[in-house]
């Protein structure tokens, strides 16, 4: 699930700020009231943290539970983390558990090969084809 959502944050635009008292970031100067953002994507994406396989679904990049933690924020960091990450996980668990009780998750030759991603509020693939066949 981490990386479904390092590769396919939902709500990358939660992670802004507006800076309480001007301040300098690195020779950046960022003045009182500015709203600053993390981009997202680009940090889920970043070889120099995730590797050269960075653009890949690879899920065996989280088995040892310490790589890049601080550069996963799919739902925030520290105090503001989102609130309701437990139960997305627990919903997106939930809603799995069914799934692939019930279907085979099958591969078409209209299954695509790479997601085209609309990006707006939220990032999400253009389109996902595969079919379900219901398990006897």
């Amino acid at each position: 699930m981490k990386e479904g959502l390092r590769m396919y944050p939902l709500a990358s635009f939660a992670n802004s700020r507006r800076c309480m008292k001007s301040t300098t970031l690195g020779d950046i100067p960022i003045e009182e009231g500015t709203f600053v953002m993390a981009d997202t994507l680009t940090l889920h994406y970043d070889p120099e943290i995730w590797g050269e396989d960075a653009e890949e679904f690879n899920p065996e990049r989280w088995i040892n539970g310490e790589r890049a933690q601080a550069a996963w924020i799919a739902f925030g960091l520290g105090p503001r983390q989102c609130i309701g990450m437990r139960l997305a996980y627990m919903e997106e668990k939930l809603v799995l558990a069914h799934l692939l009780k019930r279907f085979d998750i099958i591969a078409t030759k209209d299954t695509e090969s790479d997601l085209k991603l609309l990006g707006s509020l939220t990032v999400s693939p253009e389109s996902v084809t595969v079919q379900l066949k219901r398990r006897v």
